[in-house]
């Protein structure tokens, strides 16, 4: 494949997994073209920079499904779908992945309308409105769950899993099943790329806790919150044991470190957490459309490689209690973690791609059939 485009933003849910596919496009095609179609105000144009891909800003909005006959939505859609054609003029892609995310629905829409092969991708169990509209015009749906409610055409749809990096994946064959060094369990606290409040707030409540045990903490906070939860580790006495930030970089180096990841149910996170074989504290966020973080964290907890306690229950609960009562138990964590590892789908990204090829070369066959007839 000699150009390809994906598009996706908002959160790292939907970005991650277009970075991942974007690394196995980049091994098969070391000279290939990759563009980044995002939004303005999302942490996707950072993170495709950093990882060598070309990106482009639209100006896009989460209006999708509500407002797309008004003024403004006219605007802002015919400034996108204009940025995006003359791009694909310029640069002839193969094909397009949209990865869902209101930044995700413009480039294939231009491509569907430019007859110019496209996918998307849904990372979880009920798609959202991006992906529910473009389901009908694009040319293959793939899919991190079996789409059992019949969202998409069945003959479009593909099951690919949900791709993972492949820094991250590179811990599934070389980790060890280690016990925590100096009996200081490693506790990864994650709020996605955004923060969770409710998270935040269930360990600030349980700081004194946690400064009694013998865990070191490494919590990703969000930008919102840093400071205040910053200080109140502070004021608890943590010290060396506690790593703060508002957003962790290197995921891979983190999951690596962790014994155990305190985090929501979002796809992405349970692709990687299944990846690498860790086992987790699936807090789900309780207004997640259609609920769908409570059915991903009820697939792990029913596989055994999860813990899942629902954010009212924070609230009635010690945090640091609830994490201690479950490591203190012998052997749980490697338990959770082996049968975390073995729901895993690490071939994901390199599905997806495999489809990808066969919609690019389908593509030019038809072109080389026109030139034939024309000659």
């Amino acid at each position: 494949m000699r150009c390809v485009v994906f598009a996706t933003g908002g959160t790292g849910g939907h970005i991650f997994p277009a970075l991942a596919v974007a690394e196995e496009v980049r091994r098969r095609y070391p000279d290939a073209d990759l563009l980044f179609f995002g939004g303005k105000q999302g942490p996707e144009g950072r993170l495709a920079r950093a990882a060598g891909l070309e990106f482009h800003a639209l100006p896009a909005k989460g209006v999708l499904g509500r407002g797309l006959r008004s003024a403004a939505s006219l605007v802002w859609l015919s400034r996108s779908l204009a940025a995006c054609w003359w791009q694909f003029h310029k640069r002839r892609p193969d094909v397009v992945l949209g990865l869902g995310g209101y930044a995700g629905f413009v480039p294939p829409l231009a491509a569907t309308l430019s007859r110019i092969p496209c996918a998307i991708h849904e990372q979880n169990s009920i798609p959202g409105v991006t992906n529910r509209i473009l389901g009908k015009r694009v040319d293959r749906v793939f899919v991190s769950f079996a789409d059992e409610h019949g969202f998409f055409p069945n003959n479009k749809v593909v099951f690919t899993g949900n791709p993972v990096r492949r820094e991250i994946l590179a811990l599934r064959a070389s980790q060890s099943e280690r016990l925590p060094r100096d009996a200081e369990h490693r506790v990864l606290i994650l709020g996605g790329s955004q923060g969770a409040k409710g998270i935040n707030a269930a360990v600030v409540q349980a700081l004194p806790s946690f400064a009694r045990s013998q865990m070191q903490l490494w919590h990703q906070t969000g930008a919102r919150e840093f400071a205040d939860i910053q200080a109140a580790y502070t004021e608890a006495g943590l010290g060396e044991r506690a790593c703060v930030e508002p957003f962790i970089e290197d995921m891979a180096k983190a999951y690596e470190w962790a014994d155990l990841v305190v985090c929501r149910a979002g796809a992405t996170t349970i692709a990687e957490l299944t990846a690498v074989g860790k086992p987790s504290v699936l807090i789900p966020f309780p207004h997640a459309t259609h609920n769908h973080q409570q059915r991903n964290a009820a697939s792990l907890e029913a596989a055994g490689a999860a813990m899942v306690l629902g954010q009212h229950y924070l609230q009635e609960v010690n945090l640091a209690r609830a994490i201690g009562d479950l490591v203190d138990l012998p052997g749980k964590l490697k338990e959770m973690g082996r049968a975390a590892k073995q729901i895993g789908r690490p071939e994901a990204a390199a599905k997806v791609v495999d489809q990808l090829e066969e919609l690019a070369n389908t593509r030019r066959k038809k072109k080389t059939f026109k030139y034939s007839r024309s000659t």
